[in-house]
């Protein structure tokens, strides 16, 4: 693991903690991340919501941006634990399954293949 910069006191170090809203910041612990929120709240973006992610996922399906594809996969995890159902985390996961097959089936990589493989292993 590498250090990095508390966005507060600018000590380098390895282990901080990330903002839990928009995952940018980074923290030495909650000192920091509490001195620095008057002021990071109002950069801070939230996540975008299940709805867009899942359209951002389709939108590069449609385009064959396989990339795109693979740049929401850290965002499932937080999808996942934010969905209300089992319904939900069906949905979830049958979009990005279904994203990395096209991804595996149009490139051959092996990156969609292994995520595809982790989401049906989820699925049983």
């Amino acid at each position: 693991a590498s250090a990095s910069t508390c966005s507060h006191c600018g000590k380098q170090r390895e282990g901080l903690k990330k903002c839990s809203v928009c995952k940018k910041a980074a923290y030495c612990g909650a000192e920091c991340q509490k001195a620095a929120w008057k002021k990071h709240k109002k950069t801070c973006p939230p996540p975008p919501s299940r709805d867009d992610v899942i359209g951002k996922i389709n939108a590069s399906r449609a385009t064959k941006d396989w990339a795109g594809v693979l740049k929401w996969e850290g965002r499932m995890e937080e999808m996942m634990a934010e969905a209300l159902s089992d319904t939900d985390r069906a949905a979830i996961l049958r979009q990005f399954s279904i994203a990395h097959s096209e991804g595996y089936n149009s490139t051959g990589s092996k990156v969609h293949a292994l995520c595809e493989v982790g989401l049906e292993e989820r699925r049983i």
